[in-house]
């Protein structure tokens, strides 16, 4: 395993030893609203978060036994001056969408006057910034450089940056420490199978961090995690965090497969879902083994029905079909279809908002994340808007919701209004409820498929809430009343659609809320871009020649 070590600079402090016996506070930063964060549905629930920190309670795992861990969620709980006093060490994890409340933590930290660590995704993508905010910063995966760092720590011979050159065997990472996790805080829980995607999407920043060759587990490790969340009590969803489940479509099969078999012994106590590229319409086989397994949805990246736009982007993978056909063959096939949506590539001219629409309309894609393109570090893209002289950053970019960082093809105040009506759109409560309707209509589940068992009691609590929050003091009641009816009548003899069903009823307040909150914060940024008329928000020339103005 190679480490790249970069020294203390001068004017860093030297630390003494930890010692063998350290105190660690595991913290994970707070989210902002987003598409994702679900808050309006955790309302109807009375749940603090969608998922919990997965590579936090890794990288826990891979503690020392003799240090005294505890792990705090800042979505589930307040970080107080106490938590921080009590430990020798505060480790952070964070992705880039976390960064605000991230930085807060390790200059609380310094005030108080302890150590700080700081790794995860975000680490990896900047770390020369993470440098100037906390004490020691890891770039890369930890499984298999973690135990030199932690003797380091505890030695007082810690370095500043610790840079991980290779990708470590995931089939050698150990069992998360869900008992760390307050397990009734959340709607679901994640586990791992791969790192990495096979594919070369041009703004995707998964095959930089995690490479383009899939690591998978075995088998035998991921049911014996499952059996760990089993012997805990969690009896909810779980999500299969693969940012491509069948980058390995071979391991991915013999998983399916292997799953199926325990779920089946084991009376089908967990409902799966995971994200995976549409070439899964052309696996048949593995399709099916997913359902047996209980498998009842995926997340797809459609991106963009343009195919011009797919070239230019390099995801080659969605040009092998019909787009369109290759989602029906997957929800015919028994998966629930949940897919991302991009507008604000070169080659989009302002009809894109119109052909998303029509897509998603045409698919009977419920949750249609739609976004505007961005340029994450490390990205190829990142790389190409430098080059081309057009990265800036007078953004905050937080997710595909955020003005580009940037300058975009067509006029921004273009594209940002033109997105704003799609989203409106697609949320229109009436839209949103009769597309959703359809989307259990064409979904074909099969009798392996089984929701979780969530007790009588959290069922009637959050239907109360959703029931006097929607069906009562709502503006759309009258479609809430018409999809509640329409699910009932339609589908009542059927408990996975009536479980989907009833997530996208309670999530409809979430989307709302969320999609006008959105277009609020892009308007202002649009009056505010269109008064200051900034050189570096205007639109860059097309192939043409021609100058958009």
């Amino acid at each position: 395993m190679r480490v790249e070590i970069v020294t203390q600079e001068a004017s860093q402090p030297s630390f003494p030893p930890l010692g063998s016996s350290l105190k660690v506070l595991l913290v994970w930063p707070r989210f902002p609203p987003s598409f994702w964060g679900f808050e309006g549905l955790l309302e109807m629930v009375r749940e603090d978060s969608v998922s919990p920190p997965l590579g936090l309670i890794t990288v826990a795992a891979l503690c020392p036994s003799s240090w005294n861990l505890r792990l705090l969620d800042h979505a589930i709980e307040e970080i107080r001056d106490e938590d921080i006093l009590w430990a020798d060490l505060v480790m952070i994890s964070a992705m880039h969408a976390q960064r605000a409340d991230t930085a807060a933590i390790p200059a609380r930290s310094r005030q108080l006057g302890k150590r700080t660590l700081i790794g995860g995704p975000w680490a990896s993508s900047e770390p020369d910034l993470l440098r100037t905010m906390a004490d020691h910063v890891l770039v890369g995966e930890a499984e298999e450089a973690f135990a030199g760092i932690a003797a380091a720590l505890e030695a007082g011979t810690a370095h500043a940056l610790y840079r991980v050159g290779d990708k470590p065997d995931v089939s050698r990472s150990p069992i998360p420490r869900f008992d760390l996790l307050r397990l009734d805080k959340y709607t679901s829980m994640s586990v791992q199978f791969s790192r990495g995607c096979p594919f070369q999407c041009e703004f995707c920043d998964i095959i930089t961090i995690y490479g383009r060759k899939p690591r998978t587990k075995s088998s035998a490790q991921l049911i014996a995690e499952l059996e760990a969340l089993r012997s805990l009590g969690w009896r909810k969803g779980i999500l299969i965090v693969d940012d491509n489940f069948i980058g390995n479509a071979k391991n991915a099969l013999a998983l399916a497969q292997d799953l199926g078999a325990w779920q089946r012994e084991r009376g089908y106590p967990f409902p799966f879902w995971t994200e995976a590229s549409i070439d899964l319409a052309s696996r048949p086989e593995l399709l099916s083994a997913m359902v047996e397994a209980n498998f009842i949805a995926v997340f797809l990246g459609v991106e963009t029905p343009s195919a011009e736009a797919l070239r230019e982007t390099r995801k080659f993978q969605n040009l092998h079909g019909d787009l369109i056909e290759q989602i029906r063959t997957i929800q015919r096939g028994g998966l629930w279809v949940i897919a991302g949506f991009i507008v604000g590539f070169d080659s989009d001219d302002e009809t894109i908002f119109d052909r998303q629409f029509e897509f998603v309309e045409k698919t009977a894609v419920s949750w249609a994340m739609a976004g505007m393109l961005q340029a994450p570090p490390t990205t190829p893209l990142y790389d190409r808007m430098k080059r081309e002289g057009r990265l800036h950053q007078l953004t905050e970019l937080t997710s595909n919701f955020s003005t580009p960082n940037f300058l975009t093809v067509m006029p921004l105040p273009v594209l940002m209004r033109g997105f704003c009506g799609l989203l409106t759109r697609l949320y229109d409560p009436e839209t949103y409820f009769r597309r959703s309707l359809r989307s259990l209509e064409v979904w074909e589940t099969t009798g392996s498929q089984k929701p979780p068992a969530v007790t009588p009691l959290s069922t009637l609590r959050g239907l109360r809430r959703s029931v006097w929050v929607q069906g009562l003091r709502s503006s759309y009641r009258r479609s809430y009343w018409k999809f509640l009816w329409d699910l009932r009548r339609k589908f009542r003899n059927d408990p996975t659609k009536m479980f989907i069903g009833s997530q996208m009823l309670l999530a409809a307040h979430h989307f709302h809320l969320f999609s006008r909150h959105v277009v609020a914060e892009l308007e202002r940024d649009c009056r505010r871009i269109e008064a200051q008329t900034l050189p570096i928000f205007r639109s860059m020339p097309r192939a043409t020649g021609d100058a958009v103005s």
